[in-house]
């Protein structure tokens, strides 16, 4: 939301006298001692925040992080101008729950607001965003900025995403938003409240506690279910059951989970759950790479990666799916005229690829030393 001052016939007569009075009055007025009605001293904090005085805006700008709870809950909670509003909510610490909720339960707040608080928040106050279905259904971007906040509960969010489902509101903004709704509504209890609200915040603070690179680490997330637990015992660490999840929860898990997670939902069985790792916003160019060449990801993973004009600009993507036996033939085919010379004759000798994709590479080969020539 962009803010801009009010205009002049919105302010109460005891807000325009104070913006027209000496600095001092204003100072006192930020720290929250004026004498104005609490919805008044708001109104008039919010209009001293563009104040001509560098000292004052200053002041200004800071003064919701340190005004008393009394002053803020009274005020905040009357029908206030809805940038105001806003200014409160985007300076207030997502610590101090009470006045936040004062914010959200206003009837005045913009979805803009919302939208704000719900990148932001943790679990106690987005549940209030969740309950709000009116407005979930009548700003979509809301949803979406709950599905990739890693506090909202997974049950919530189950239930935001097939109310929207079932009211055919698109979310373009969620990575595989179709497959993932179709895991919803194939899953009767998807959206109850159930223990996989904790075990979903549990797999993302275990998936934390790995380090990216460590090899004694990695195995563990690529084993079946009961070889994992008996890895895991061995090693005297955590793991993550990935199996047990339902795949919805896989799916958001993949998408907004760390690169422990990726790496190993990546490599799902099934193909909606690695697609989601893959289309993740959160992966890198070299988790892409990796991926590309690993022979247990699935195909379609590989047609993605192929497929998208992103990552084949990557030297490194394009010499991974040409050396990756599982990616299909007709992909390759297309990429080894990108190769260097060397990995070309390294494609042209290799036996584990397609005999095909060997052939064309010493074709193509030969053609480059007669054009050389």
């Amino acid at each position: 939301m962009k803010l801009e001052p009010l205009p002049a016939p919105a302010l109460s007569p005891g807000v325009a006298a104070l913006l027209q009075g000496p600095t001092p009055a204003k100072l006192m007025a930020v720290r929250g001692m004026a004498p104005l009605r609490p919805s008044e001293l708001a109104t008039a904090i919010y209009q001293l925040s563009f104040d001509k005085d560098p000292v004052v805006q200053a002041a200004a700008e800071t003064a919701p992080a340190g005004m008393p709870d009394r002053i803020l809950l009274a005020a905040l909670g009357e029908r206030l101008p809805s940038p105001v509003l806003h200014f409160f909510a985007e300076r207030t610490p997502v610590t101090r729950a009470p006045v936040l909720e004062k914010i959200l339960y206003n009837q005045a707040t913009a979805d803009e607001t919302f939208l704000h608080l719900a990148k932001t928040l943790d679990e106690n106050e987005l549940e209030i965003i969740f309950q709000n279905e009116v407005r979930l259904l009548r700003c979509p971007a809301l949803v979406e900025a709950l599905y990739f906040n890693k506090q909202a509960r997974m049950s919530s969010v189950s239930r935001a995403l097939e109310l929207c489902v079932r009211n055919y509101v698109q979310l373009e903004g969620i990575p595989g938003f179709a497959e993932t709704a179709a895991a919803i509504l194939a899953d009767p209890n998807a959206a109850a409240p159930s223990d996989s609200d904790e075990a979903f915040a549990a797999a993302l603070a275990q998936a934390e506690g790995f380090v990216p690179g460590q090899p004694e680490d990695a195995p563990a997330a690529e084993l079946p279910g009961a070889e994992a637990v008996e890895v895991g015992r061995k090693r005297g660490g955590t793991f993550i059951r990935f199996d047990t999840m339902r795949m919805h929860e896989k799916i958001r898990l993949a998408t907004i989970g760390n690169a422990y997670c990726r790496r190993a939902l990546i490599r799902d069985p099934n193909k909606l759950v690695a697609l989601s790792a893959a289309r993740s916003p959160l992966i890198t160019d070299e988790e892409i790479a990796a991926a590309a060449a690993n022979r247990a990801v699935c195909e379609d993973v590989l047609r993605f990666i192929a497929n998208s004009r992103e990552y084949v600009r990557n030297y490194a993507v394009k010499q991974a799916l040409t050396g990756n036996p599982k990616c299909p033939l007709a992909l390759s085919l297309r990429l080894i005229s990108y190769l260097r010379l060397n990995d070309l004759k390294a494609l042209a000798h290799s036996k584990n690829i397609p005999g095909a994709l060997a052939n064309a590479a010493k074709e193509l080969l030969n053609t480059r030393k007669k054009t050389s020539a």
